[in-house]
């Protein structure tokens, strides 16, 4: 089978997450440049392991971290084994890494509030931490998902993840009538451009204002913790270790709404009442 630069733009075409469509398109092009290079023309069952192995040499000589490495090998081997002919059952050999989340406790959560001055800032650090979404998923909600309340007025949010997994997450229903105070003017998003109406603000805007908002406290603390922690992702890391502490690690794999788990190990089918039940005893920060 020949894999070309037309593979991988189909491929990626059928990915539905722009987050991960950006991922895998950056990892498998890379793949196709190896393939070039040593002039590979057909894969096929027989000789995968070697060229999983030459690429893996090909990586290493990269100036690439091994967290990054691993990342597109094990990008390899979905794209394989879910859009070709091709699959590779073995496990893959994976460096040891040392990254560990990088995350904020609620005692520097709750010394952020003292320093926002635009409820959009509070609001989504708000929304992040105590939810778990992604920064996509976050500025994806609709005022119309709002008015999905349960009996204690929270808000119950059907999120569709990471390679379309759907998931219930529970917005706390103080936070979810600050949100609704916050969107009341909008048309459609909680979170809604000013320049483009009808549209929610970028990622891109949310992270500048974060990385404004963590210089100004470092330099008021004298410390340089927000402006290594202060992001989006993080935010739900810290909402995830806040989660471990009450919850098991099969709850808290739900909560995130993870595949399986290396990065919450046991897969566990839970029911959704169970889930938000376990949700609501997370105390909101």
């Amino acid at each position: 089978m020949k894999i070309d630069n037309t593979t991988i733009e189909n491929y990626i075409a059928s990915i539905p997450n722009p987050n991960t469509k950006k991922t895998y398109g950056c990892s498998l092009r890379k793949f196709v440049k190896f393939l070039e290079k040593n002039e590979i023309t057909d894969l096929n069952q027989e000789n995968i392991k070697r060229i999983f192995l030459d690429y893996q040499a090909y990586l290493n000589n990269q100036n690439l971290k091994p967290i990054s490495r691993n990342q597109n090998m094990i990008n390899l081997k979905t794209f394989l084994n879910d859009y070709t002919n091709i699959t590779y059952d073995k496990k893959l050999k994976l460096e040891r890494t040392t990254n560990e989340p990088k995350y904020l406790t609620t005692p520097q959560i709750q010394l952020i509030y003292k320093y926002t001055e635009n409820p959009l800032d509070e609001l989504m650090i708000k929304l992040l931490s105590n939810t778990g979404l992604r920064i996509h998923e976050a500025l994806k909600i609709t005022k119309q998902e709002l008015t999905n309340v349960d009996e204690d007025k929270n808000v119950i949010l059907k999120v569709i993840g990471k390679r379309n997994k759907k998931r219930v997450v529970l917005i706390p229903s103080e936070l979810a009538k600050q949100l609704k105070e916050y969107s009341k003017n909008n048309k459609t998003y909680l979170f809604e451009s000013k320049r483009k109406p009808n549209s929610p603000i970028s990622i891109r805007t949310i992270q500048r204002r974060f990385n404004n908002l963590a210089r100004k406290i470092d330099e008021k603390e004298k410390t340089k913790i927000y402006s290594e922690n202060l992001k989006p992702h993080n935010l739900r890391h810290s909402f995830a270790i806040r989660a471990l502490k009450t919850n098991e690690i099969n709850y808290v794999k739900e909560f995130l709404g993870h595949e399986s788990i290396t990065t919450t190990q046991i897969y566990t089918n839970l029911k959704e009442k169970e889930i938000l039940d376990r949700f609501k005893k997370i105390e909101m920060i």
